[in-house]
């Protein structure tokens, strides 16, 4: 079952990297800024098809070297577990070598042939913007966060009944392979976890509206409800994954504190429809949404404006990926290659939240 699970996050992770430039925004392209004037340059277009046939190909390879060693080998469970991380690594190390290859290139294509030479930079500011967003109330993120706590009080009303080795991991087949000496801090280890998943969610959420966004300027209209609309639907996507989170990890809870009601097939069914659920919902984010939501069909005219492009901001964007702006009030900001957001580097509130996050991390695992 194990060998399934990585095979299909295998296949996801290939179709994802390699249509993903099909999913961003056409004045962004690993990781440069795009004037309207060379959208439709033929070099960019070969560049990204090119990208697409050459990580579906080694992709495709990856996969088929897994399943063969798989089927012929048949190694142990732990072997197919190392051997299916190492194949994830390795459909993720090629597209980021030829991101990091195109990303160079184009930048110097940029540069030498100076492409907004000559034009006028220009940024939409919409003052009545956030007014007019539909993100979901931060309520429905507290909720599921006051289950969560509950939880884990209940779990500690009942420390004197539980057993001296409590599960700390469980396996792909669902049977826990790990253990911890019972503590007050490791029957709270799992809530807390929970707890800080939660809390990022809920900070995402609210994060997003108080980022700036990106109206083009020659199509303002379009772009303006593209924006309105990609919001929305990633508050939701947040909150499908706070739900699911909630639900997997509350079941584990409820494992540690009776563990005589533990099924492997359960918690096997449990762990599955979560990775059903969470790679169900990102890829109908991606074909539905898009980055920015250009997927999303709005009906308005692009507007005729020459000489005049969007402001171009590649000088905060370190290698294309690290958004580095302190004078952007934004914490979260759109990524560049990829779907979703990434925090602004050069916002001190983005690093105590990602200390925050790493040190809780580590704090649980110190606990295992």
């Amino acid at each position: 079952m194990s060998a399934i699970i990585f095979i299909v996050l295998l296949m996801f992770n290939i179709a994802i990297q390699a249509f993903l430039p099909k999913f961003l925004k056409e004045s962004e392209a690993f990781g440069v800024y795009i004037p309207d004037t060379h959208l439709k340059d033929p070099r960019l277009m070969k560049m990204k098809n090119r990208y697409t046939q050459l990580v579906l190909l080694c992709g495709v390879v990856v996969l088929v070297l897994f399943i063969g060693g798989v089927l012929i080998v048949r190694p142990q469970e732990q072997q197919i577990v190392f051997w299916g991380l190492a194949t994830q690594i390795g459909a993720l190390v090629l597209p980021m070598g030829l991101y990091a290859k195109n990303h160079i290139a184009l930048a110097n294509w940029k540069k030498d042939e100076k492409w907004t030479a000559g034009q006028v930079e220009r940024k939409v500011v919409d003052l009545q913007f956030r007014e007019q967003l539909k993100l979901l109330p931060n309520m429905y993120f507290i909720l599921p966060m006051l289950l969560t706590f509950g939880l884990s009080v209940y779990g500690l009303t009942q420390y004197d009944l539980l057993p001296d080795q409590l599960p700390t991991h469980w396996g792909p087949n669902g049977e826990a392979d790990a253990f911890t000496e019972k503590s007050w801090l490791s029957v709270s280890s799992l809530p807390f976890l929970t707890l800080v998943l939660q809390g990022m969610l809920l900070f995402f959420n609210g994060a997003m509206k108080q980022s700036g966004a990106k109206i083009q300027v020659r199509n303002k209209k379009r772009s303006r409800e593209q924006q309105l609309a990609f919001r929305k639907y990633t508050s939701w996507l947040l909150f499908v994954v706070t739900i699911t989170v909630t639900l997997l990890m509350g079941y584990l809870q409820l494992t540690i504190i009776f563990p005589e009601t533990m099924s492997t097939s359960v918690t096997l069914a449990s762990t599955i429809s979560f990775l059903v659920i969470i790679l169900g919902s990102v890829l109908f984010y991606a074909i539905k949404v898009g980055q920015s939501g250009t997927r999303i069909t709005v009906s308005h005219p692009d507007e005729s404006l020459e000489g005049v492009i969007d402001q171009d901001d590649d000088r905060y964007w370190k290698f294309g990926m690290f958004y580095v702006n302190k004078n952007d009030p934004s914490i979260m900001v759109e990524k560049r290659f990829g779907i979703g957001w990434t925090i602004n580097f050069g916002h001190k509130t983005s690093w105590i939240s990602l200390l925050l996050l790493i040190g809780s991390i580590v704090f649980v695992l110190t606990l295992q």
